[in-house]
């Protein structure tokens, strides 16, 4: 017995020993590919839910509008009523040789596999998906179609798809991208080109792709990230694209209506009161020289009047002789208007006649109140005496001269 148990302990202890060196390596490796997958699954479950596939089938027009359908199969990690499919309005594009430029888009002809509205935010157009009534968990696909009208292309010379796949808009992984690219024309393969990742990056390491005649097919090699994009870029002949719209949608028409009205506007008012009137030159007349305004009023008429005399005054006044001032007397019924000459230096003139009026109104002072309502009835009161009395004289008298 003891030879019997001693043959069946080695037996046993080799077939232990074999097993432990075939068979150890196989389980490590099952269990490193089990770690890998739980290291994803902790990945996604940071998020409320994750999308599986995505496979994008866009047929290129020859106007330049894409029309394209998503096939999206979500996981939901929690209990959700749906997705938001944010589209851009505005493709932004940067080159590889750092050239940018931007298209404004319109997106119409939508549809959608489940009960879906729409609205405009943040310069997205945002399809929201989802029944308020009915709860998802787990797996759940949508399909979403629209036409993306991307407008003119911009280059002058060629021209260009470039367009965004997968947007930077997800908010979640996405696994197994997958997409079809139909061009309505031939095209140069050596100008096609994929990037995946963050924005801004030209990473194409992702990203398998071949063509087939006037189709491009391929899909993902890894996951994108939340925030990570997939674009194609796609140079092409001057004229490739025909018919592109220009894409100005009602608001920006209505700005620039606006701004014609204001500049039509601000040119009328402008023709209207901007414009100065025209300079007529005045006809100015002098009196001949060695005469002043009241000689020469005499001179045409034979009288001396009040204007002739104002002139007088202001004749002085602007040869530095004296300064005039308006005065108002204030009585219990009625105002009294009337002008203070102020003396500033004494006559030096040759003119014998502005000598005497220039004294007779300073005379004994150096200011004189010239009223001419005091004036007017001296006047009159000379008449009614049978008095003849120049205005000259009046006028001293009235500022406190006495008549000779």
């Amino acid at each position: 017995m003891k030879r019997i148990f001693n043959k069946y302990t080695l037996i046993s202890f080799i077939i232990v020993f074999f097993s432990i060196v075939l068979v150890t390596p196989k389980v490590n490796a099952v269990s490193d590919e089990i770690d890998l997958s739980v290291l994803d699954k902790l990945a996604d479950s940071e998020y409320e839910y994750v999308i599986d596939n995505y496979d994008i089938d866009m047929i290129v027009n020859e106007d330049n509008t894409f029309d394209i359908t998503e096939k999206i199969t979500v996981y939901f990690n929690v209990p959700q009523h749906g997705i938001f499919r944010k589209i851009p309005l505005k493709n932004s594009i940067t080159r590889l040789d750092g050239t940018k430029s931007n298209n404004r888009a319109q997106i119409s002809n939508i549809s959608v596999n489940e009960n879906y509205k729409t609205f405009i935010q943040y310069g997205y157009k945002v399809i929201k998906i989802g029944d308020p009534n009915l709860t998802l968990t787990e797996k759940h696909s949508y399909t979403i179609k629209y036409k993306y009208n991307i407008g003119k292309d911009p280059l002058k010379n060629v021209d260009e798809l470039y367009f965004n796949l997968i947007g930077d808009e997800w908010d979640t992984n996405i696994h197994n991208v997958s997409f079809t690219i139909t061009m309505p024309k031939s095209f140069d393969q050596s100008l096609l080109g994929f990037s995946s990742g963050d924005v801004g990056s030209t990473d194409s390491s992702n990203v398998k792709y071949n063509v087939d005649g006037n189709t491009i097919i391929g899909n993902t090699i890894d996951t994108l990230y939340e925030g990570e994009a997939l674009t194609v870029r796609l140079t092409l002949p001057e004229g490739y694209f025909v018919g592109a719209s220009s894409n100005i949608d009602i608001f920006s028409i209505f700005v620039i209506v606006l701004c014609v009205v204001f500049v039509l506007n601000a040119y009328r008012l402008w023709t209207k009161y901007g414009i100065d009137d025209k300079v007529i030159e005045t006809v100015e007349f002098y009196p001949p020289e060695g005469y002043n305004s009241a000689e020469v009023g005499f001179l045409y008429d034979g009288s001396v009047d009040t204007k002739a005399v104002v002139s007088l005054l202001i004749y002085l006044a602007n040869q530095g002789y004296l300064k005039i001032e308006e005065t108002e007397e204030t009585g219990l019924l009625s105002k009294n208007k009337g002008f203070k000459i102020t003396k500033l230096k004494e006559y030096s003139g040759n003119n014998e006649y502005e000598a005497i009026f220039f004294n007779g109104l300073f005379d004994n002072s150096s200011t004189s109140t010239l009223n001419w309502k005091k004036t007017k009835e001296i006047m009159k009161e000379a008449k009614n005496n049978g008095e003849k009395v120049s205005l000259f004289k009046a006028i001293a008298e009235s500022c406190g001269t006495k008549r000779n």
